[in-house]
This record gives C-alpha cells, sequence and structure tokens, in this order.
C-alpha cells in the first residue's frame, strides 16, 4: 500500500526543521520611555465643539464663523507673504460671506439667519 493513511504513525522526517536564527539582542527589554508629565487641570486646553455647532448654539456669530473658516483654510499658505495670506483671506472671506448656496446650508443647518449682516 502507497499512503500510510491509518496504518500507524506517521514517518518520521529525514532532516530537522530550521527556523530563523535568534536575534543577537534576545536578552534586551523594552524600553517604552519616559512617559509624559499629566498637566496640572488649569493648563488644560477645553475641547471645543465643532464650529457649526458652536454656531447653532449662539457661542459664534455668523461673522466669528467665517472667520475660524478662512483661517482654518489658509493654515497652510505658510510660505506667502504677509500680504498675499491677508490678499487671500479677504477674497475666501467675501466669497464665502456671499455664497448664496453657503449662506442656505448654513441656515438650514443653524435654523438661524446667516446673513453677514445679521
Amino acid at each position: 500500500m502507497v499512503d500510510r493513511i491509518g496504518k500507524g504513525g506517521a514517518t518520521p522526517p529525514t532532516a530537522a526543521p530550521t527556523g530563523p536564527a535568534r536575534p543577537q539582542e534576545a536578552g534586551k527589554t523594552f524600553d517604552a520611555g519616559k512617559a509624559a508629565a499629566a498637566r496640572p487641570p488649569d493648563q488644560v486646553e477645553a475641547i471645543q465643539p465643532p464650529l457649526l455647532d458652536q454656531l447653532k448654539a449662539g457661542k459664534i456669530d455668523f461673522n466669528e464663523y467665517l472667520d475660524e473658516k478662512v483661517r482654518e483654510a489658509t493654515s497652510h499658505l505658510d510660505g506667502l507673504t504677509p500680504t498675499q495670506i491677508d490678499m487671500v483671506r479677504t477674497t475666501l472671506r467675501d466669497r464665502m460671506a456671499t455664497d448664496p448656496e453657503l449662506v442656505d446650508l448654513i441656515k438650514q443647518a443653524t435654523g438661524l439667519l446667516s446673513s453677514p449682516n445679521e
């Protein structure tokens, strides 16, 4: 019979298996470094809710909302001169304040009048 299924033990392997070599630093212990010291409660920054939620709650007005969104949108423009950054921010803010779709979206999301002059 060719196969040995059900006929006793398995045939021993002809060569011993070889595994990966043991690392040189197997005895070295893991070092996570020192833990950062916890800040006292008076130095912990408060977590701010999303801007839209702040606008809905009346914590900020539409102009503050626009100013913060423009700041977020232009925060990566470090390579420009201050004059160029101001021009980009002014143009973007004016566009956001007068874009009818954005104004309607904010009005729907907050239920507030969202005209920049209100």
